[in-house]
This record gives C-alpha cells, structure tokens and sequence, in this order.
C-alpha cells in the first residue's frame, strides 16, 4: 500500500500533537511536515509536495481559506481536508465549492479523521488509473454523495435541528465523560446558550443523553449532560 504524504496546518501547539497522533493512527498515512500558518504551509507544499494536506481555517496571518484559495489558483496537484471550528454556512459552502474533499468540524473524535482518511484513501487509490472509466470515475467522485443521501434518509430531524450542529455538540458531550455544561458547549463550539439548549432538550428527549443537577457551595447549580449507553452508542 502506498503511503499518503500529509502536510498538518494547525496554529495551535496542542491541538497539532492530538492531530498529529491521530492521522499517524491510520495505516498509510505520514505526516512529511507541520504548519502553523498559511504563508508558511504554502512555502512546505511548494518545498514538500504533499498528497494532501490537513487545513485549519482560523489562524494568524493568511487564513486557512485564503490559503486554500491559492492552492487551487496555482492549480496545485493536492487535495485538502478541511479541519476546523469554523461552523457557518457561509464558510463551509466556500471551503467545499473551492474542492475540498471533507470537512471535519472541531472538536471531533479519532473516528471522525478516520473516517475522513480512510475514505480520502479509496478516493485516492480509484483515481490512480491513467485512463479512467465512467464507473471507476462515478464512484471516486460520487462515492460520499451516496453515503449521505443514504444517512440522511434515515432520520429527518425537527425545525430549527441541523445535523452537522447535532453532532458538533453530540461529540462534545461524549468527549467530557463527566459531564458537561451548556455553556461550556458553548464556548467549544462558537455557538449561543440558548441555541446549545435547543439541542440539548432534543437530545434528552431522544434518550441520547442525561442531566444532572450539580449543587455547589455558592451560586446556581449547574445542569451537566452527559452521553447515554457510552459502549454502545450510535452516533447521529
């Protein structure tokens, strides 16, 4: 099996260890070299010319978006999985329509970056043919189209519940096996208290999660959730 070269732009010193730990994980897969910033991941692709490339979006200097702008301007011959907090529509729309292959929200679990590899992979290994057929085209490009027509058939959530927002916060609890405040999600994640309460109440609602009221020595007690059946979970 051939191993994919990896270039990990993160700024953030603990969050590129956790990062990096996690895509040497995964058979195949080797880190070539570590970023901090755009200007400076544009100077390590042209110097390493990694297959692909593990983007953050938030980071000083030249975005992660900016970066990746100029990667398909220069017509570079490397992929990008995007992986980051950054969770607006606006963004997202903008990371995929200039080509990225996956988007991986922030905070995520191991799974979530094997998952995005592991298929980045077959897409990888299908493409290599110098003459592609319609089939061995169809299913490199189609093949995550059919995965998510295929999930999202499976539930259709109520008004004012999005799915990528569902499971942003649905990772957050499982991540604080003790438990885990609405604020605290908050601040995680970028998004409003009230908006985390929306989809806590659905959660509860659902049996996915559970509450408990913590009583301190001052102040309002605290409601902490956390992940029902950890074992045998499903993820939604």
């Amino acid at each position: 099996m051939e191993t994919i070269s990896v270039l990990l732009v993160e700024d953030d010193p603990m969050v590129q260890q956790i990062n990096a730990s996690f895509i040497e994980r995964v058979d195949g897969f080797k880190i070539v070299g570590i970023a901090k910033n755009g200007d400076e991941a544009l100077e390590k692709i042209a110097e390493l010319r990694p297959q692909l490339v593990i983007l953050d979006l938030y980071m000083p200097g030249k975005s992660g978006l900016d970066t990746l702008k100029i990667i398909r301007n220069q017509d570079l011959d490397i992929d990008v999985i995007a992986v980051t907090a950054a969770n607006d529509r606006e963004t997202v729309l903008k990371v995929i329509r200039l080509g990225a292959l996956d988007y991986v929200f922030k905070p995520f679990h191991f799974e979530r970056i094997q998952k995005a590899l592991l298929r980045y992979r077959q897409y990888y290994n299908q493409r290599k043919s110098e003459k592609l057929s319609q089939k061995v085209f169809d299913y490199a490009m189609n093949m995550e189209i059919s995965h998510h027509v295929k999930n999202e058939t499976k539930e259709i959530f109520p008004k004012g519940i999005q799915s990528f927002t569902l499971q942003q916060i649905s990772d957050c609890i499982r991540e604080i096996k003790s438990g885990i405040s609405a604020e605290d999600i908050g601040n995680k994640i970028g998004m409003s208290r009230v908006t985390v309460r929306r989809y806590l109440e659905y959660l509860e609602g659902i049996g996915k999660v559970k509450s408990n009221m913590i009583y301190g020595t001052i102040g309002r007690p605290t409601k902490l959730f956390s992940w029902l059946d950890e074992q045998n979970e499903q993820k939604v």
